[in-house]
């Protein structure tokens, strides 16, 4: 044997004992799953089962960068082979690491962060692992059958060319961004840029970009949200969809913001209340929703603005009020502009927090105007017109929204 085909074996030799070695960890971390929490992992060791998963995703696709770069014109099954390599993606390599999807996973083992953990995890944030934004965006189509998650263990697939001398640590952007994507039915969606922020701990977690486009990073400047406040309240909703097209009844599939707000107060109401200790009696629910859709029209926003507020004289009829859409630069776009004429008191540092938190993952976030204010014992927040975005935002203020309404209401 000569001294290259030497260097080719110990080369193939080193590589088989590394995979052999992650196979192990995985497994380790499969087997206990119960008891080894990602949140720990990160706090510990700056990863966790997520890390694992993305660093999987980045050595494949620098693989296939490698082979296209070395070897040139490749055969059609070769091609096909480094494409495969280039669209695995996140669902296929969390499922590897995990044992079964994340989303199931997920839901048997996962517990809810204490705020003990929280704070060990926040401490930790130097150390948390960072990963290349670009190398985990969505590529191609999924691999076939060979490159389901089952089969990446197998030491005779492609896929155990994934191991690498080392793990990358590749830097990104500093500022978090959104992440690596889940299943959800038929529907992909964003998960959470922390790896281990995705913790059933509050409905405010860091907050995914308020756009569709995935990133990555495991670092946050995010704030552990406030406890609930110690106090029964039934809130009085109001929802103000300001939209021409939906006014008009031009969508095909009808209003989508205002559910979304509907929805989003609901699953926080919920997460609210099951953040409470055994001795906090306080809890939260909805007295009643009222709902409406106006068109970008400034004295047609006011008016419904006021007669929720109890401007007729009978009184508040909401508590607080969601207005959705109109917070944009278009010409037509005046629903700050309208809330401001009728407001009483400012509440800006609301939306100043919002502006700062959604800014830091995405930029564009500042291009949104909305405004919040207090009309007599009403709370009225202006809220971006993109169900998504709206959804974020309210996470964001929830908490404290039910502080304020508290003190609105004192007689």
């Amino acid at each position: 044997m000569t001294l290259g085909m030497t260097e080719v074996y110990e080369s193939k030799f080193k590589q088989q004992v590394e995979a052999g070695g992650f196979r192990s960890l995985v497994k380790h971390l499969q087997d206990r799953s119960d008891s080894v929490q990602n949140i720990d992992l990160m706090t510990i060791s700056g990863f966790c089962r997520n890390c694992l998963a993305k660093w999987l995703v980045i050595e494949a696709r620098k693989l296939a960068s490698t082979v296209r770069s070395v070897c040139g014109e490749l055969s059609d099954e070769e091609e096909k082979l480094v494409k495969d390599l280039d669209a695995f993606g996140y669902d296929e390599a969390a499922e590897y690491v995990y044992g079964c999807t994340y989303p199931e996973w997920k839901n048997a083992h996962q517990k809810k962060a204490t705020e003990d953990q929280m704070a060990r995890y926040n401490a930790s944030s130097k150390i948390h692992a960072v990963h290349d934004k670009k190398m985990l965006e969505t590529r191609g189509e999924k691999g076939p059958a060979s490159f389901e998650a089952k089969d990446i263990s197998s030491t005779q697939s492609p896929s155990s060319n994934l191991s690498a001398d080392k793990p990358t640590t590749e830097a990104s952007l500093s500022t978090p961004a959104t992440n690596h994507e889940k299943t959800k039915g038929e529907k992909s969606v964003i998960l959470s840029d922390v790896c281990c922020e995705d913790v059933d701990v509050s409905p405010n977690t860091a907050p995914s970009t308020l756009s569709s486009n995935g990133s990555a990073s495991c670092s946050t400047t995010y704030r552990t949200p406030p406890p609930p406040s110690n106090i029964n309240l039934s809130l009085r909703v109001g929802i103000l969809t300001v939209s021409d097209r939906a006014a008009n009844g031009e969508y095909e599939h009808g209003d989508l913001s205002g559910p979304a707000v509907e929805q989003s107060l609901t699953d926080n109401i919920s997460k609210a209340n099951a953040r409470r200790n055994k001795t906090d009696t306080g809890s939260v629910n909805i007295n009643y929703i009222v709902k409406a859709i106006v068109p970008d029209e400034i004295d047609r926003i006011k008016n419904q603005l006021l007669q929720w507020c109890g401007s007729n004289g009978s009184g508040s009829i909401c508590d607080v009020i969601f207005t959705t859409g109109g917070t944009g630069f278009s010409h037509r776009d005046v629903t700050p502009e309208a809330t401001k004429e009728i407001l009483e008191k400012d509440a800006s540092g609301l939306m100043t927090f919002v502006l700062a938190q959604c800014a830091a993952i995405q930029p564009l976030a500042v291009l949104s105007r909305g405004i919040a204010g207090i009309r007599g014992r009403t709370l009225i927040v202006n809220i971006p017109g993109n169900p998504r975005a709206a959804e974020q935002v309210l996470g964001v203020l929830f908490p404290f929204i039910l502080y304020a309404v508290k003190d609105l209401i004192k007689e």
